[in-house]
């Protein structure tokens, strides 16, 4: 059944799941580059669950609006949302010493990753297709 009370879930699932892959990514980077480190990192996880987060968002509003558009939505979405975690690492580059980079980058990849994982996860056990047809009951 696709509901709403099903997708927040599934947001608020890959949220929580993330926020524990921040707080490993952040604690690693204070232990291993000091309060240095620790600002990358909370650069960068800040970063990618805004980033995330609002993608996400907007692929559950893309299929509700258009079925027709899911796919190519979310390969625009997802080409997006990489952009622009590579733009946010290239401004903080020019702007920051290489450890916060290399801390953000870090924090970014981990975040990523178990976003990306739950929310693969989440779907699946929820049911929630990613296309739906007007109409259909589902």
């Amino acid at each position: 059944m696709t509901t709403a009370t099903s997708k927040t879930m599934v947001l608020r699932g890959s949220a929580a799941v993330s926020s524990v892959a921040v707080l490993a990514a952040v604690l690693v980077a204070f232990f291993v580059a000091g309060a240095t480190g620790l600002t990358g990192a909370v650069i960068g996880s800040i970063a990618a669950l805004v980033v995330l987060g609002v993608g996400t968002w907007a692929m559950f509003w893309i299929a509700a609006k258009s079925p027709t558009l899911s796919l190519p939505g979310s390969f625009g979405v997802f080409t997006l949302q990489g952009l622009l975690l590579f733009a946010i690492l290239l401004v903080l580059s020019t702007q920051a010493e290489g450890v916060v980079v290399r801390a953000a980058a870090l924090s970014i990849v981990v975040v990523t990753i178990a976003w990306t994982t739950s929310f693969a996860f989440l779907v699946r056990r929820e049911r929630i297709p990613l296309f739906d047809l007007p109409g259909a009951d589902s």
